[in-house]
């Protein structure tokens, strides 16, 4: 996309109702409503409060949905907070992402702090210097963050994760178990683990974890794991009900 230009170079675009417009420059873009934008969106603050869809990328320093938004490319921003449902068929580069909903991200994610309570999709890898989550998680690829924290609510796989601290652990059923029960999930859905083929990181604490090879420094299991192999440099220690099928301290 191009590039941020002054914002005396750009108009504001306000749209409400079911309405379109074409992209290009903005210095404000505001929807309010079931709307398309036709092309490229390069703007300055970018709000949407109903169903939006934007046919191409979306590119902006602030960026604030609550409803459902659409993007047939890329997401770029330095903040976003979503509270609703964001789909984009490209990658999302954020420096701030705040979710409370759902997100469906087609390609990958990079962001310097990454908090996410709902419902996310993301098809190829994840990454981020810190990364918050609490609810149903999919990442085809790999999840590389220093500070990882996942809160497992129901059924979660990640292909690969890779961190300095990665903490796994059995969240607690308050307002978010309430939420997705509403949505008439099926009675199991909140029994389920975070499937994993691979865990690596200096320090990891593991519940409810079901994962090939588990590899660190200091490695903590607790209750509901199935590790086949685990790998520790420093110390382990299994104080749960667990399963670890082989384990076997290296060097480094």
């Amino acid at each position: 996309m191009k590039t941020h230009s002054t914002n005396s170079a750009r108009a504001d675009l306000k749209i409400i109702g079911d309405n379109s417009a074409s992209g290009g420059l903005y210095r404000n873009a505001k929807i309010i409503g079931d709307s398309i934008i036709n092309g490229n969106l390069d703007c300055i603050n970018f709000k949407s409060i109903g169903n939006s869809r934007i046919e191409g990328n979306l590119r902006s320093k602030h960026v604030r949905i609550v409803g459902s938004v659409s993007i047939t490319g890329s997401l770029e921003t330095e903040e976003v907070r979503i509270d609703g449902n964001v789909e984009t068929n490209g990658d999302v580069n954020a420096g701030d992402l705040v979710l409370r909903g759902g997100v469906d991200i087609k390609g990958g994610v990079k962001s310097d702090d990454l908090r996410m309570t709902g419902y996310a999709t993301i098809r190829k890898n994840c990454e981020a210097e810190t990364f918050r989550s609490e609810g149903p998680l999919t990442i085809g690829g790999l999840l590389s963050a220093d500070d990882i924290d996942i809160r497992i609510h129901s059924r979660c796989k990640v292909a690969e994760i890779g961190g300095e601290r990665v903490s796994i652990r059995r969240g607690h059923h308050s307002k978010l178990a309430n939420m997705l029960k509403s949505l008439f999930m099926p009675p199991d859905f909140f029994k389920g683990k975070l499937i994993a083929d691979s865990i690596e990181g200096d320090e990891l604490q593991l519940e409810d974890t079901k994962a090939k090879i588990v590899r660190g420094k200091n490695v903590m299991i607790g209750d509901g794991c199935e590790i086949d192999l685990l790998e520790y440099e420093d110390a382990c220690r299994i104080n749960g009900r667990s399963t670890v099928k082989e384990k076997k301290r290296i060097r480094s």
